[in-house]
């Protein structure tokens, strides 16, 4: 089910990718992008992960902390994702436990409009490090989902991807560092 805002952000009780505790209640203070993604080595994914990167150090720096979370077993996405240095938490979740939580969700048919319609993210993902793994994945419909939460922990906007590439525009996340409205950065 999905989550609606605002409302107070189940707390995340685990460990990063890297071994070392992580608790999303410890970044009260701060407002936190938590992003859900697919596997590791999703070229959606990669790409997404590379644009987060690039803006992290003017995000960080304006008071926002990102916290992204993967299918994949944590050896995979330190194969993949952290194999460039990557300045934000990063977690694994492949029992989506989390996803469950906080009503991330699976679509075929939204798998199948990422491939159909967004052949060029495709590309640049590739370019980025990701690739089309051949081996079983059995959370390849799960659909991108992003959440915005401000310094008390409540969250404040919730975005629903409409397919598997489907991530809150970097536009709506400016408005949320900047304090405008992420819902007008959204309509335009």
């Amino acid at each position: 089910m999905r989550l609606q805002a605002p409302t107070l952000a189940t707390d995340i009780v685990t460990q990063d990718i890297f071994g070392k505790p992580f608790k999303l209640s410890d970044l009260r203070g701060k407002r936190v992008m938590l992003s859900f993604f697919r596997e590791a080595a999703c070229p959606f994914c990669n790409f997404r992960i590379y644009e987060m990167t690039h803006q992290y150090k003017s995000w960080q720096k304006a008071g926002l902390e990102v916290v992204t979370v993967f299918t994949s077993p944590a050896e995979d996405v330190r194969k993949h994702v952290a194999r460039h240095p990557r300045p934000f938490h990063m977690l694994s979740d492949p029992d989506l436990t989390l996803y469950e939580e906080y009503g991330v969700e699976h679509s075929a048919s939204a798998m199948l409009r990422a491939f159909l319609f967004n052949l060029p993210e495709i590309f640049r993902g590739l370019r980025t490090g990701g690739y089309f793994s051949l081996k079983n994945n059995p959370h390849k419909k799960i659909v991108p989902a992003d959440f915005l939460l401000n310094e008390k922990g409540e969250i404040v906007a919730t975005w629903y991807g409409r397919d598997t590439s489907d991530h809150i525009p970097l536009k709506a996340i400016q408005a949320f560092i900047s304090g405008t409205s992420v819902e007008a950065a959204l309509s335009v």
